[in-house]
């Protein structure tokens, strides 16, 4: 897309490239990093169950995604440690949830959630992409049913904020695409449970690749509102993002709805059982029934207009992460 030349992710990738560079200060602060991800501590999960709050309020602040009031019913998935449920189960007294996430022994957290507010979420310990989640009810004993019927969209609300481990454990399917199949799954979970003029709340990265862009195409076509945050907390000088789709099912392309979710299952049969696949993600082919090449053009605009902020607060937080840690 032409957003592609835009000065902000011009500025952006330069700095990108400093930091992938063989500067020997960068590539130990981020090493630093993963190996602390991979095995946090007490201090370091609690620091996360606080840091997610805070994320979920500054995205409910800047686009007013979180009712206060009125009842609410609501999918986190990805849920622990619980910053994302308990920030709404505090807010909202009305409010139930139901959460998915990883088993602590598959690489996943420990639910750090409140125990007053315990009661007003169902927590399901599964791996997600291993639902059922194909066109048809499928003869394989790792497949578990969804927590509520397939197709009752039961949710007000829906979080994806799952991201893959690089710890959690094989279920027996060799997949170097394990990203992929997240990504596939939650969109299916989204499409699927979503109740119809529902919110969606995603986290997404880099709003310039391909695939993301025809993502931001689908929500935008679906829903009424669409919108992007990138939170200063914990992700300032990452490529992650949110978005908000308001009016699930009320937008332009509404009408696409059971057809996309249906091409989604079986992008997630071919990468769950085509082992041609294997160690192979998605591509903006594999996306190619979102929308034509003439669509993307049209869209080029408000792509730019979703996109160029997230690029430009990158920028600012890695120039200002650079001049702290003493690397310019």
């Amino acid at each position: 897309m032409s957003s592609r030349k835009d000065n902000a992710l011009v500025a952006l990738n330069e700095l990108r490239n400093q930091q992938n560079s063989r500067n020997a200060s960068v590539r130990a602060h981020f090493d630093h990093q993963r190996k602390h991800s991979d095995n946090p501590d007490s201090a370091t999960q609690h620091a996360w169950f606080h840091g997610m709050k805070n994320v979920l309020q500054e995205v409910d602040e800047a686009l007013g995604c979180i009712p206060s009031f009125s009842p609410l019913h609501y999918l986190d998935v990805g849920c622990c440690p619980g910053g994302f449920s308990s920030y709404i189960l505090s807010k909202n007294v009305r409010s139930t949830g139901v959460g998915i996430s990883l088993a602590v022994e598959g690489g996943g957290h420990d639910l750090l959630l409140e125990e007053n507010l315990r009661p007003r979420l169902d927590l399901n310990i599964a791996d997600l992409t291993y639902y059922q989640l194909g066109l048809t009810i499928i003869a394989d004993p790792r497949l578990k049913p969804l927590p509520f019927p397939p197709d009752s969209r039961p949710f007000d609300l829906v979080l994806l904020d799952g991201h893959p481990l690089r710890t959690s454990a094989s279920k027996g399917i060799a997949h170097a695409n394990t990203a992929s199949r997240l990504l596939v799954s939650q969109l299916i979970l989204c499409l699927q449970a979503t109740a119809i003029s529902g919110t969606i709340i995603m986290k997404l990265a880099k709003p310039e690749r391909p695939v993301t862009a025809k993502l931001l195409y689908m929500f935008d076509m679906l829903a009424i509102d669409l919108a992007s945050w990138k939170p200063v907390c914990m992700h300032a000088t990452r490529d992650t993002f949110y978005v908000v789709a308001k009016g699930f099912g009320y937008g332009r392309q509404g009408y696409r709805l059971r057809e996309w979710l249906d091409r989604l299952k079986v992008l997630w049969m071919s990468l769950t059982y085509d082992e041609l696949r294997s160690s192979d993600g998605i591509s903006a082919a594999d996306l190619d029934f979102v929308a034509t090449e003439m669509e993307l053009k049209a869209f080029e605009y408000r792509h730019l207009q979703l996109s160029k902020h997230i690029w430009q607060v990158q920028t600012s937080s890695l120039e200002g992460w650079k001049r702290v840690e003493g690397l310019e």
